[in-house]
């Protein structure tokens, strides 16, 4: 990423051979091109059908790319909330704010976001 001040954020599922990694930008998940995902939708809840469409036309136009038992992200892209990546970098239902974890530190965007916070309330109070 250009910007070396955007938090890096990881999703691995070793079982699925994912590892996906993602930065926060300007109020988006940004997932990072060479991203390696599930192939295609394995949810099973008919709720979150949005998440199975945006998937499968992330596929379509070139987004994401087949590579042997999971796709590849050819290039960025950048999500409205960590929820929407997870769910497609994970072929289901995803809560974002616990499954994205805080590169090289493990913590979740969810603690991440909140310590975030804090910290601009105190620099505004102080």
């Amino acid at each position: 990423p250009a910007d070396t001040s955007a938090p890096v954020f990881e999703l691995i599922i070793k079982k699925y051979g994912i590892a996906a990694t993602a930065v926060f930008e300007n109020g988006e998940m940004v997932v990072q091109a060479g991203s390696v995902v599930r192939d295609a939708w394995h949810g099973r809840n008919r709720k979150h059908i949005g998440y199975q469409d945006l998937h499968a036309d992330l596929l379509r136009i070139g987004v994401l790319k087949l590579d042997g038992r999971n796709a590849v992200f050819t290039r960025n892209y950048a999500f409205t909330s960590p929820s929407a990546a997870g769910a497609v970098v994970t072929g289901r239902q995803s809560n974002g704010a616990i499954a994205w974890l805080l590169q090289g530190v493990g913590k979740t965007y969810k603690e991440w976001e909140a310590e975030s916070l804090a910290g601009s309330i105190d620099a505004s109070l102080g």
